[in-house]
């Protein structure tokens, strides 16, 4: 993963990102993902990562509020 990422990314969805793209190396047409197949993984890797996000910032800014609740 690029470093400038500082850790800060799922790697769940990376690492199926990564078996994506292996399968699209295989060397047998047969056994590799039909496109539709993989623009539907590589949205369900993008909506865990937002997801992930969207959690992570909620709680950064409801740690912030709780701070200056004090």
């Amino acid at each position: 993963m690029d470093p400038n990422l500082y850790g800060d990314y799922d790697s769940r969805s990376a690492w199926r990102a990564l078996e994506l793209a292996m399968s699209c190396a295989n060397p047998s047409s047969a056994k590799r993902p039909s496109m539709s197949q993989l623009v539907v993984e590589l949205k369900e890797c993008l909506l865990s990562e937002n997801s992930r996000r969207s959690v992570s910032r909620g709680m950064d800014s409801q740690t912030s509020s709780e701070v200056y609740d004090h």
